[in-house]
């Protein structure tokens, strides 16, 4: 008897095909159906992934979005409260000194770095409960650090280079930055799944985008936007709330003056997103790179045999 995935369609179900005849419908014993995928069923999938997973995915998140959140404000605090300041006019007037102008820039740009590497580390845990989940199989958070802690260092080093490169890309000449952002977008999930070395994942990242920049930029960086909206909703009101119990106004901001009161509850306010949006952006990565090694390798028709159990 062939072995049915639950929730997935029986497989002698026809479905019209577009161009006459009869098909099979693809099955979905996971997160998503095991055929290429289209932009809906990544952004679909990314949510799907945290339904079914949330002791594994959440688990994960939650312990370093707040590392991510604490070695922000860490930074936040030495870069502002440090350089900034404020300068006195020769009418005796204060006016914000350029220092503390520098110090926000500072914080912002350190910030970026900081969330890119835990993103990147983030997306290298998850990737092994989420290319599990697409045949639906689930394995808990012991399992998932078992398949990646002999690589934890490399994947650091990779997280930090690829961070530190496309940055670095964009002072030069912005182009740069945002081909190397396209390019290495699934350099991450290749490195964990393929065992492959730092070199070696981005030159697979670029060989499987290659023919497809600019929808796999497209999709990557919708997900950054929809993640951007979800964050400034759940941070907005407690940013509100660190100005109200500071008795600070926005006015106070732009002259260097970060209250505590103020730094906690938007440190509060970040963690709350990360925790659920950082998953999110994993899960979308990891799905492109599932999508294009069935777009290029046929890896749908390797993952249907397994589902059926006609594949080894």
């Amino acid at each position: 008897m062939t072995y049915q995935p639950p929730g997935s369609p029986p497989p002698w179900q026809p479905v019209h095909a577009p161009y006459g005849g009869w098909t099979p419908a693809p099955p979905r014993p996971g997160c998503v159906p095991l055929r290429p995928l289209g932009v809906s069923d990544i952004l679909d999938g990314s949510f799907q992934v945290i339904r079914r997973n949330p002791r594994t995915i959440l688990s994960f998140s939650v312990a370093l979005s707040a590392v991510a959140v604490i070695l922000t404000t860490i930074t936040q605090v030495i870069a502002v409260n440090q350089l900034g300041g404020q300068s006195v006019t020769s009418n005796g007037t204060s006016s914000p000194d350029l220092s503390s102008l520098a110090g926000g820039e500072l914080a912002a740009v350190a910030g970026l770095l900081i969330r890119g590497v835990v993103g990147s580390i983030l997306t290298g845990l998850l990737v092994v409960a989420i290319t599990q989940d697409v045949l639906g199989v689930r394995i808990s958070p012991a399992q998932a650090w078992a398949r990646v802690r002999p690589r934890v260092g490399a994947l650091i080093a990779l997280s930090l280079a690829t961070s530190l490169l496309e940055f670095l890309g964009l002072i030069p000449l912005f182009v740069l930055g945002v081909w190397l952002w396209g390019i290495w977008a699934v350099a991450i999930p290749a490195f964990i799944v393929e065992q492959t070395t730092i070199r070696g994942a981005w030159r697979r990242s670029t060989q499987l985008v290659r023919g497809t920049f600019w929808r796999v930029w497209g999709i990557r960086a919708l997900g950054y936007l929809l993640v951007l909206v979800v964050s400034s909703v759940v941070t907005v009101p407690f940013e509100a709330i660190g100005l109200v119990v500071s008795g600070s106004s926005f006015g106070d901001l732009t002259h260097g003056h970060q209250p505590i009161a103020l730094l906690l509850f938007t440190a509060i306010g970040s963690l709350v997103a990360s925790t659920f949006t950082a998953p999110l952006l994993a899960g979308i990565e990891s799905l492109l790179y599932v999508d294009l090694r069935m777009r290029r390798e046929g890896l749908d028709i390797v993952l249907q045999q397994r589902a059926y159990g006609t594949g080894r």
